[in-house]
């Protein structure tokens, strides 16, 4: 077990005293938030339709107490292997993950992540629905909460607590109109790694070290078992992160990739139309531009038959 601490600060939190609803609001996010963490990790997607895998739900199982002459929650958390030992002893099902370490953790880098916005190396670390899921540490700071902080107890990349602000909710929401929206591909390479706990599948592109994951469907299971280890062509629909990069393909179809398709789509596929912001349409205006340019110049001293004139020569 690792101890994490969630401190709320700010005139609406009392001491050892929470509002029932502030601390559901709160304790909703984190577990939430670390279950979507660690299946982004895993998945490339935080949410999916369906039931929730079993070690997904034992990852979120907290036990927490209020410290005393303070509004922090101590939370004693697992770690991935002591969750669920079955499906985390097997290192080789999960090589994207620590399984030592807990879901909070993951959740810490992945909030840290969004509130930093800018890094394309971490731009993994969050969807959509983990962005939109932040989006409601509004309710919890409109509590008379100042700010959040959870601490990240070792968290790699991380060198202290994660602190949550009401500055931080318009970054979370303009980095949801900044992602990309889906689009068919084709992507050709080896088909390195496959799950059949969650359908889930890495494939190597041939050019260099990258990898992309991909999620398939129980139907694909028998292909992607027989091609394991060989070259393959894919097609579906892929998710980009906010900096234009794959975060994951819902393959549709999966057969063995000719060398003719190894020389066409071994590039990972980039997104062709990027989400646009109301603030690229925005053209500043001057003293000679914009409404400024017609005010006190029309209409003008002329008289109708001299507009008339005017728009004859015109024409």
């Amino acid at each position: 077990m690792l101890t994490h601490r969630i401190r709320l600060d700010g005139p609406g939190v009392r001491g050892t005293t929470v509002n029932a609803c502030l601390l559901r609001d709160v304790l909703n996010l984190v577990i939430d938030g670390s279950q979507r963490a660690v299946r982004l990790r895993t998945q490339g997607r935080s949410t999916a339709p369906g039931t929730k895998p079993g070690w997904i739900e034992a990852a979120s199982e907290f036990s927490v107490r209020i410290l005393e002459g303070s509004t922090v929650l101590e939370v004693e958390a697992p770690s991935l292997l002591e969750a669920d030992p079955d499906e985390f002893s097997q290192e080789n099902l999960f090589p994207e993950i620590d399984p030592t370490r807990t879901s909070i953790q993951y959740f810490t880098e992945s909030l840290s992540a969004a509130i930093e916005g800018e890094s394309a190396a971490r731009s993994n670390l969050y969807d959509k629905s983990f962005l939109e899921l932040l989006r409601d540490f509004d309710s919890v700071l409109h509590r008379g909460v100042t700010y959040v902080e959870i601490d990240s107890n070792g968290a790699a990349q991380l060198s202290g607590p994660v602190r949550v602000t009401r500055e931080a909710i318009p970054r979370f929401g303009e980095l949801v109109s900044r992602i990309p929206d889906p689009q068919h591909v084709r992507l050709a390479g080896k088909l390195d790694q496959i799950r059949d706990s969650d359908c889930s599948l890495v494939l190597q592109l041939p050019e260099n070290e990258e990898t992309v994951k991909g999620i398939a469907t129980s139907a694909h299971m028998e292909d992607l078992r027989r091609l394991w280890r060989q070259a393959v062509l894919v097609s579906g629909q892929a998710h980009f992160n906010v900096a234009g990069g794959v975060q994951r393909i819902d393959v549709e179809h999966i057969a063995q990739a000719s060398e003719e398709d190894l020389g066409l789509w071994a590039q990972p596929p980039r997104p062709l139309f990027h989400a646009t912001r109301p603030a690229e349409f925005r053209v500043s205006q001057g003293p000679r531009s914009g409404i400024n340019a017609i005010i006190g110049k029309w209409p003008g001293d002329e008289s109708d038959e001299e507009i008339a004139l005017a728009l004859e020569q015109l024409s």
